[in-house]
């Protein structure tokens, strides 16, 4: 079985200047974007996953956490997560008292998602050293554990010292974490941890190499392989006919790749941070002149767009051949309405999702 996500990164729409922002126009993409959260709920999907990022039009989400809690005040059976929090914002213990209290606020329906991160114009924005990410990321996730499962820690790293402390309210178990990735030796320590894995905007052969990688870390390490192990996220546009959901869809993503651009490509690619070496061949589409095409976006798998029937048989495809569990699917971006927006969760809903309930993934 494959389980269907809401996955969000709900961009600002309009003029992406910081002069531009408008309060009226935020808080009604606020209020819309709520209402289709609690909607996933009566369509019958499994959770709703959102994400981090900050300083730019590009996402309105700085703290995904407090989305967590607004959601979970209107729904009872969504899973609710960030995909992810990204732990060079954060002091790894205040996050793992915040992810503590969402355990309760969520009565157990939290996914925790965790990453270093990727958006290089953000770290240089926040002044955060990008060769610091990965000892940083990795001490974060030790520190949070010994705060999770401890009455009381001590821990003495490179970034973090702390002696007797402890965190209230402690979860009521060990939470389930899910780590972001881009790069193999990230993907290959997330199966060694046992963590969940979620992968992004990759071709789908890339993602099956990717898969292979993590199930060889994971098998060493005696942890589970499954399927569901493994999250796919996909930007995804559902209408009644192909046609009409490219002449809707390919706007939008012009629109919400402009911004990815902005808040995230970095300027030299030739010359990337320690650790992000490998991360030059993602950003080079991007970093394109004319930036990237539609037809090469479809073509990679990246975006899934047309009729039920065409995103159905391409998702199929897709999760047959990275054999991943999840779908993590982003429905809402750039300037697709509330309307439209609401119209493809509820045809993917009803054409898509139970085709992929009936799947049987290895």
């Amino acid at each position: 079985m494959v389980k269907s996500w809401l996955f969000d990164i709900f961009n600002y729409p309009y003029d992406s200047a910081p002069e531009g922002l408008d309060p009226a126009l935020v808080e009604d993409e606020f209020d819309w974007h709520l209402d289709a959260w609690v909607k996933a709920e009566e369509l019958g999907y499994d959770g709703v996953l959102f994400s981090e990022h900050h300083f730019t039009a590009y996402n309105m989400s700085p703290s995904p956490n407090l989305l967590v809690a607004a959601v979970a005040q209107r729904t009872n059976t969504l899973r609710l997560g960030a995909m992810c929090n990204v732990t060079a914002f954060h002091n790894p213990r205040r996050l793992a008292e915040e992810t503590a209290m969402l355990d309760y606020l969520t009565r157990g329906r939290l996914e925790v998602g965790l990453g270093r991160g990727a958006d290089d114009h953000e770290f240089r924005k926040e002044g955060f050293p990008l060769e610091d990410t990965r000892p940083w990321f990795e001490e974060s996730l030790e520190l949070m554990h010994k705060a999770w499962e401890q009455p009381r820690f001590t821990h003495h790293g490179r970034f973090f010292h702390y002696d007797d402390v402890s965190i209230y309210p402690r979860p009521r178990r060990t939470p389930r974490i899910w780590v972001t990735a881009l790069s193999p030796a990230t993907i290959a320590w997330a199966g060694s941890k046992g963590y969940r894995l979620s992968l992004a905007f990759m071709p789908a052969k890339v993602m099956a190499q990717f898969r292979n990688i993590y199930n060889e870390a994971a098998a060493d390490a005696g942890h589970s392989t499954a399927p569901e192990q493994i999250g796919v996220m996909r930007n995804i546009f559902v209408a009644d006919s192909d046609e009409e959901a490219r002449d809707l869809a390919e706007p939008a993503l012009d629109h919400v790749f402009r911004l990815f651009k902005e808040a995230a490509v970095p300027d030299d690619l030739g010359h990337m941070a320690p650790g992000y070496e490998g991360y030059s061949s993602f950003f080079a589409p991007f970093a394109a002149e004319g930036g990237v095409r539609f037809e090469d976006l479809q073509a990679s798998g990246a975006v899934v767009v047309g009729s039920p029937s065409t995103v159905r048989d391409q998702l199929v495809a897709q999760v047959e051949e990275i054999g991943c569990g999840h779908l993590m699917n982003w429905f809402s971006f750039g300037q697709l309405t509330r309307d439209q927006t609401m119209r493809s969760m509820e045809l993917y809903a009803k054409e898509i999702v139970p085709a992929l309930r009936s799947l049987e993934v290895r």
